[in-house]
């Protein structure tokens, strides 16, 4: 089943709040998060670092819709609910998926979904098949694309994971688990509770230790016997 798009509701009139949560909430495709009154709850809450959609009013107390997109560093797939037509030009500005006009009845935010959706499925077949050669390293504000062909092994260090490549060394805040599921390469294999290596940069493995360049790895005695079956051996 295709994963759901987390969305939020941000809409400062009452009636129209719960009439878009009663909407979301017969979609199978939207996970809903959050609804908010305001811009003001939104930038505070810092909610849109993960989220997929954003159902989102314009003209509103405080900053509108408008001045909201404005101050987001990552603005998610985002649609309009106004009552005002004049914010056309606007949504065309800002790559919106689709304007909802008010009253919103219950085919036409269906139809706006579907149109959220194909575009998130395109999204996800994008991000996949770039998954499958490289990943995109958070670091000191900026995104560090890295093969993983140049990949040696991932560190659990405390609250953080070094990722040794061949060219340097990152760190990241996370623990070894995210990784390993968000891995999404058949040559990277967890050997311990603190390390996954790539299978392809081992040099020896002896007893319960493998090299990696210089560097010397600890194999638990439950990830062996997964490891010595995913090598040749001749």
């Amino acid at each position: 089943m295709a994963e759901k798009l987390k969305c939020i509701i941000v809409e400062d009139e009452i009636m129209a709040r719960k009439s878009l949560t009663k909407l979301c909430e017969k979609s199978d495709r939207l996970q809903l998060i959050g609804v908010y009154e305001n811009a003001e709850e939104v930038l505070a809450s810092k909610i849109t670092e993960d989220l997929d959609l954003m159902l989102l009013d314009i003209e509103m107390p405080g900053k509108s819709g408008l001045e909201l997109l404005e101050e987001l560093s990552i603005i998610p797939q985002v649609i309009f609910t106004t009552g005002n037509k004049e914010y056309a030009y606007d949504a065309y500005e800002y790559d919106i998926t689709d304007f909802l006009k008010k009253p919103i009845t219950q085919a036409r935010f269906f139809k706006g979904i579907e149109k959220a959706i194909f575009r998130q499925d395109q999204l996800d077949a994008i991000a996949t098949a770039s998954a499958r050669n490289e990943i995109y390293i958070r670091t000191e504000g900026r995104h560090v694309r890295v093969s993983y062909d140049s990949i040696l092994y991932f560190e659990n260090v405390g609250d953080y994971v070094k990722v040794i490549t061949e060219n340097g060394n990152h760190v990241i805040h996370g623990s070894m688990k995210s990784i390993d599921s968000r891995i999404q390469h058949p040559r990277f294999m967890k050997v311990h509770r603190s390390y996954i290596v790539n299978l392809d940069k081992i040099l020896d493995i002896e007893d319960n230790t493998l090299v990696i360049e210089k560097s010397v790895i600890p194999i638990s005695r439950a990830h062996k016997p997964v490891l010595m079956k995913s090598i040749n051996i001749l």
